[in-house]
């Protein structure tokens, strides 16, 4: 797999240098990933378990986007995930922060606490529901690995993502979702975001005190690339099953 991997970057990118230094990175990342409890897991549960689709999603690795999509078209299959690290921090999210759950959520707009007004996550969850997305609050990547990639492979639960994280996850994150069949599309964060591996997995264990943001121009064309479905057609509100909220 790894000369595959090593293969397959020099390929897809325009420069040579620049496929080294992008297959240099992934590599670097699977390695000292490998010994981790994530790492481990996906290669028990889904390389060794799925290999032809594994080795399918190496074909694929590559042909998700990275950036605002022009258009979010939402409905059955699809995936909103944002990072927990959008949780506001003062004042704190009531919800906790380093978890999966948002109390604007599961309460409704009855409970308001001034944490949520210009809570990143409402507000994009909140677009994801009028389109008829499921949420997701990203937080460990053995989670990711339960709560998204695993359902998507194994039962087709879904399809297509749209996810706002890091730029330094975008590619083990795509190869993971090629390999698992999801057509995604990649939003990086610009503030506070995790730029190497000991950071990375410093919030992969809930340990992560900066607060995380958007360009506020991207974080527009995100919001405005949420097209919604017809009118009367969109979902009245989340229903969480597991760590996902499902529109209802």
């Amino acid at each position: 797999m790894i000369v595959l991997l090593v293969h397959y970057g020099r390929r897809r990118s325009p420069a040579a240098a620049e496929g080294s230094t992008v297959t240099a990175k992934l590599l670097t990342f699977c390695l000292r990933s490998l010994y981790r409890e994530y790492g481990a897991a996906f290669l028990r549960r889904v390389v060794l378990v799925h290999p032809v689709a594994t080795l399918r999603g190496i074909a694929r690795y590559g042909r998700g986007g990275i950036g605002e999509p022009e258009r979010w078209e939402g409905g059955e299959g699809s995936l909103v995930g944002v990072g927990f690290c959008l949780k506001p921090m003062a004042p704190g999210c009531p919800s906790g922060r380093a978890n999966h759950r948002c109390l604007f959520f599961e309460t409704g707009a009855e409970a308001d606490p001034a944490s949520c007004r210009d809570c990143s996550i409402r507000i994009i969850g909140q677009q994801a529901l009028r389109c008829g997305s499921a949420l997701y609050i990203m937080t460990s990547a053995r989670d990711i690995l339960e709560d998204v990639l695993l359902p998507a492979l194994e039962q087709r639960r879904f399809q297509r993502a749209l996810l706002t994280m890091c730029r330094y996850s975008f590619e083990p994150i795509g190869l993971a979702l090629a390999i698992c069949g999801i057509e995604a599309r990649l939003v990086p964060f610009a503030h506070g975001d995790c730029r190497d591996y000991s950071t990375w997995r410093r919030a992969d264990t809930g340990d992560k005190p900066e607060q995380t943001s958007m360009e506020a121009t991207s974080f527009q064309r995100l919001i405005s690339s949420f097209s919604g479905l017809e009118p009367g057609k969109g979902a009245p509100r989340f229903r969480k099953t597991g760590n996902v909220y499902q529109p209802c």
